[in-house]
């Protein structure tokens, strides 16, 4: 740097944009990395409640299947009662 700014005097500010904009792009890189990690945790986090979600609704739809034939076996042998 000190041997360009003998021959070109105001050489010192092509050294200070370009440490600038170096650490304005390593800085972005690094904002891109954090984004990028917490996007994949949140996308898990939600497949994870998803998946807890679809086996409630399973479980359920599975315990009104078995009332609905509770129900069904009742309504049978009081109608086979009546004849």
């Amino acid at each position: 740097m000190y041997e360009t700014m003998e021959v070109y005097p105001f050489s010192w500010i092509f050294y200070i944009i370009f440490i600038f904009l170096t650490a304005f792009v390593f800085l972005n890189m690094m904002v891109g990395v954090v984004l990028d990690v917490m996007t994949r945790e949140t996308a898990e986090e939600e497949h994870e409640n998803q998946e807890n979600n679809h086996h409630a609704l399973v479980a359920q739809i599975s315990e009104l299947q078995a009332q609905v034939a509770r129900l069904a076996d009742k309504i049978d042998e009081k109608h086979d009662r009546k004849e």
